[in-house]
């Protein structure tokens, strides 16, 4: 152990899903082809996710020191638990419990709602070959510019007074039996009704449009588009109908274009923040996105989408939650010991984000003691990286890690350091070539929570990337 350098330079993996962005216009492939000298960019294909960690899906390789070039990062960390830290080791099995990903997307990804850890098991053990992980996927997004995106159910008043103004969305909705009316069921209720009433109507309108004849749901929703582009839509605000008619040319006759009427529809800027739980609807809609979750792949898919469509699973799952669009922005803050530190705590035990913006000034900046490991993506700049013992004891292990304007450089730093947690320091350089407006190194954290014995322990498990 003490002749391994005290980070490991990583090759990660693009999904090159229909939904990103084409060619040299998407991030993900700027940050692969950075990454990556013999990563050929094609102006036609699309590069939609980056995926940094060890989820089999799309592990990341070692791609130096030599000696190890070419192994899977999982493989390498199995025979060599102690970079972990032991409580990460332990936690995890062996393997990151986090994945960090930068999204670039295009068009439209699916409605969709992700389980929570009881029911992602029940998942897998039924339907491994859709649900292929045992473990829920709690995310937290950040947006690294202009982002679009649905997020939660509207206000119940919002969603009623679609209902009555917009007779298509009634006439693509019918109830499981002739009796049955969820639409009545919902505009005729008060708005003094307590929420779980609420709830109640609302999962049985929107269950029953999901599960509307498709003959049914494809004639009111083109008799809907026609009106609209004709220049007749009352009912139907500027915002919705441009909503509706990108969606509808994105996914013709799609069930999932009715999301325009239940979900609310964010706009993000660079910095803003938004967390997805357990059973809450959500699609991303445009832009691109730093995204932390839970190691953890299962989708629950109810539209907008070409895969295998769950209504009946995402349906049953739900929350019914309804909120306003500003209610579920993220709201992070100043850490109070330092201003240079932007924490996004979402309210989930598995990790948490920090987002560093240290000025370019050559001054040295030292994070907190931290028996985890970390993934860090550095883009331009100069950084010098010493790993620490506790104490302030120097453990001998000082190396420079850099990428130029023109490269990106992707490691994965040890959770120990001579078998003490490791204390990172950073030294940033302030010369850049270029017409580079960006004056910061923008860092993410994502760090891990967990409880043993009722005891509180911080275990900051994270991942650390420096975006421009």
């Amino acid at each position: 152990m003490a002749d391994n350098p005290p980070f490991l330079k990583l090759s990660c993996s693009v999904q090159k899903y229909a939904w990103g962005k084409l060619g040299s216009s998407s991030e993900v492939a700027r940050l692969a082809s950075f990454e990556n000298p013999e990563f050929l960019v094609d102006e036609k294909v699309p590069y939609a996710e980056l995926w940094m960690g060890t989820h089999p899906s799309g592990p990341s390789t070692i791609s130096s020191p030599h000696q190890l070039a070419g192994q899977l990062l999982s493989n390498w960390l199995i025979c060599n638990t102690w970079a972990l830290g032991e409580k990460t080791s332990v936690y995890s099995n062996g393997q990151l419990p986090f994945l960090l990903k930068v999204l670039s997307v295009n068009k439209a990804l699916s409605i969709q709602a992700h389980p929570n850890k009881a029911h992602a098991e029940i998942l897998h053990r039924i339907r491994p070959d859709l649900y292929p992980d045992p473990n829920h996927k709690p995310e937290l997004g950040i947006a690294l510019g202009h982002f679009e995106g649905f997020c939660g159910f509207r206000p119940f008043s919002e969603i009623q007074g679609f209902l009555l103004a917009v007779p298509e969305l009634c006439g693509a909705i019918k109830g499981h039996k002739e009796e049955e009316d969820p639409v009545k069921g919902v505009v005729q209720l008060h708005n003094e009704a307590n929420e779980e009433t609420k709830k109640k109507a609302l999962k049985a309108v929107f269950s029953a449009l999901m599960n509307s004849p498709v003959v049914q749901s494809r004639s009111q929703l083109q008799s809907l588009v026609e009106r609209v582009r004709s220049g007749n839509h009352p009912g139907v605000p500027l915002m919705e109908k441009a909503l509706l008619l990108r969606l509808y040319d994105q996914y013709p006759g799609d069930i999932g274009c009715y999301a325009v009427f239940f979900l609310n529809y964010l706009c993000l800027q660079e910095g803003q923040a938004i967390f997805l739980a357990a059973n809450e609807p959500h699609a991303y809609l445009y832009g691109d996105m730093v995204e932390c979750m839970a190691c953890s792949d299962n989708v629950v898919r109810a539209g907008l989408t070409p895969k295998y469509v769950d209504k009946d699973t995402l349906c049953q799952m739900l929350t019914y939650n309804m909120k306003s669009a500003q209610e579920n922005l993220f709201v992070s803050a100043v850490h109070p010991l330092c201003p240079y530190v932007q924490v996004y705590e979402p309210p989930v035990t598995d990790f948490g984000v920090h987002r560093i913006i240290i000025p370019v000034s050559g001054e040295h900046f030292t994070l907190p003691v931290i028996p985890g490991p970390s993934t860090m993506v550095v883009i331009c700049g100069v950084l010098q990286m010493e790993c620490c013992g506790c104490c302030g004891v120097i453990a001998q292990r000082n190396s420079h890690i850099s990428a130029s304007q023109q490269k990106c450089s992707i490691y994965q730093l040890y959770g120990e350091c001579h078998g003490v947690p490791s204390i990172l320091q950073f030294t940033v350089g302030g010369h850049w070539t270029g017409d580079l407006l960006v004056q910061f190194a923008f860092v993410y954290l994502l760090y891990f929570y967990y409880f043993v014995n009722t005891l509180y322990f911080i275990c900051e498990l994270y991942n650390i990337s420096f975006l421009t």
